[in-house]
């Protein structure tokens, strides 16, 4: 009876560690280099708020190569964002990306930002959601490697 016993401890922390192994992450990051955006310029992702339990954090992220005179040089530039909810609604805004000093990462000729876009967000829709973003109108912004997007899930309580 002991080794049959032990066996099923044995088995049952096997299958709880595959379980939690299989746990989706809380945090999803998705880039797209600038040489892989369609000649219209958007970048699109795809943002799982299914969790009726979460609320989310989403952040922008780049790396601009220009070096610190250009830099100084930089203005702000507009990201136009569509999001679209899993029935298909379509929610549009324009918001500014914030060229400063703060950069993470940053080096002589580089500079690395994350910039959050929403936290604390409760969607109007469970599922997957489509983002597509246009920087600058379309327009080139000097030494822009691609944009990425940090999908945090919040348990609540745990902001």
């Amino acid at each position: 009876m002991g080794r049959a016993s032990s066996l099923h401890m044995l088995l049952t922390a096997v299958l709880l560690a595959a379980a939690v192994s299989c746990a989706r992450p809380e945090s999803v990051e998705q880039y797209i280099g600038a040489d892989q955006t369609p000649p219209n310029g958007l970048y699109h992702y795809t943002l799982d708020l299914s969790d009726s339990l979460a609320t989310y954090d989403l952040s922008f992220y780049t790396r601009i190569d220009a070096g610190r005179l250009r830099m100084a040089e930089a203005k702000d530039f507009p990201l136009s964002v569509t999001l679209t909810s899993p029935s298909g609604r379509r929610y549009r805004e324009t918001v500014f990306f914030l060229v400063d000093d703060t950069g993470k990462g940053s080096d002589f000729y580089s500079s690395q930002y994350v910039k959050p876009y929403r936290t604390g967000l409760v969607p109007v829709e469970w599922g997957e959601w489509e983002m597509s973003v246009q920087i600058n109108g379309g327009n080139e912004v000097q030494g822009l490697r691609g944009l990425g997007i940090i999908c945090k899930k919040n348990l609540y309580g745990t902001r």
